[in-house]
């Protein structure tokens, strides 16, 4: 039986800890881009079997009955996936944000946008993350699905994985709010290295 809670209360705020320096990064980045100050809320960390995962998923589709779900392969010793999903109204603001006009904004620039986001906020916050606990980390292209039911979760995607870590925050821009979950879905192996790494970096620290 997969245990749900892989990290004890030590690694997991190790890990809170960089998550909260990696998800940053990412942050300013996108800050950077836009040109506009964002405040970073506190990522909470929580922790999930596939099955468990599932039902978080279907329940967050239901909650906002549009999402915008991204996936991301990662390779290296922290090997898997990333999924990032943001709701639709978030990812409107988010769209405002980046200079798109209220009145332009359909499907096709929502899909470049996640696309966009995706790739800063998946691979600078696991590329820091990884830098982080000391080692490196390779990307494949992120793909988009929109999914406007938990029915459509199956259809779209098939999770694999027995260990899911979410990373839950607000990014507070001036005028907007955007809410987003980064999922890092890691193999058994990687979770074995996650552990001795945190591990490592409580003992330095």
């Amino acid at each position: 039986m997969v245990e749900e809670d892989f990290l004890d209360s030590d690694q997991k705020d190790c890990l809170q800890e960089l998550m909260n320096i990696s998800y940053g990064s990412a942050t300013a980045a996108i800050a950077d881009i836009i040109g506009k100050f964002a405040k970073l809320s506190i990522p909470r960390i929580r922790t999930f079997t596939s099955e468990t995962f599932k039902d978080y998923i279907k329940n967050k589709i239901e909650e906002y009955h549009i999402c915008y779900l991204t996936n991301q392969l990662i390779d290296g010793k922290l090997s898997g996936e990333n999924l990032f999903l943001i709701d639709d109204k978030s990812l409107k603001n988010l769209a405002i944000e980046f200079g798109i006009s209220e009145v332009d904004i359909d499907e096709d620039e929502l899909k470049d946008v996640v696309l966009e986001i995706t790739n800063i906020i998946s691979s600078t916050t696991s590329s820091k993350l990884a830098e982080l606990i000391d080692t490196d980390i390779l990307f494949s292209p992120p793909h988009v699905n929109v999914l406007d039911s938990a029915q459509c979760l199956e259809d779209h995607y098939e999770i694999e994985y027995n260990h899911i870590i979410i990373i839950s925050t607000l990014i507070e821009f001036e005028e907007q709010n955007i809410n987003s979950e980064l999922a890092i879905m890691l193999k058994d192996e990687s979770i074995v290295y996650m552990r001795e790494a945190l591990d490592k970096v409580m003992e330095e620290y």
